[in-house]
């Protein structure tokens, strides 16, 4: 577990998009350097990747960024996260977000 502030978080993963919540608009600039572009029907930022090797670039610059990596079922982008991983695309730790209810989540470092 960890006290640290929860700034961005990725939401979505599982397909050929990547998408990205800001809780702080301080990352908006390396969203946008990433090639993210923003979304106002979600509300998210969002970034097409072509394959794992591509997704697993934008995830290892996430998670430099200390962006979180949400937890759930089907597919969430933590479990994304660990598969690349798993397959050698990515390597190291990184933080995995889960709710208790709205705006109460819970960081743990995997």
């Amino acid at each position: 577990m960890t006290d640290q502030l929860m700034k961005a978080f990725v939401s979505k993963a599982d397909g050929k998009f990547v998408r990205v919540k800001l809780l702080d608009s301080s990352y908006e600039d390396e969203l946008s350097n990433l090639g993210f572009s923003y979304d106002g029907d979600i509300n998210e930022h969002v970034i097409q990747v072509d394959d794992n090797v591509a997704k697993a670039a934008i995830f290892e610059k996430l998670r430099d960024f200390d962006v979180s990596f949400s937890d759930g079922k089907e597919w969430c982008p933590s479990e994304v996260f660990e598969y690349l991983r798993e397959i050698g695309l990515i390597s190291g730790p990184f933080y995995r977000v889960s709710w208790r209810g709205p705006g109460d989540y819970h960081l743990t470092i995997e």
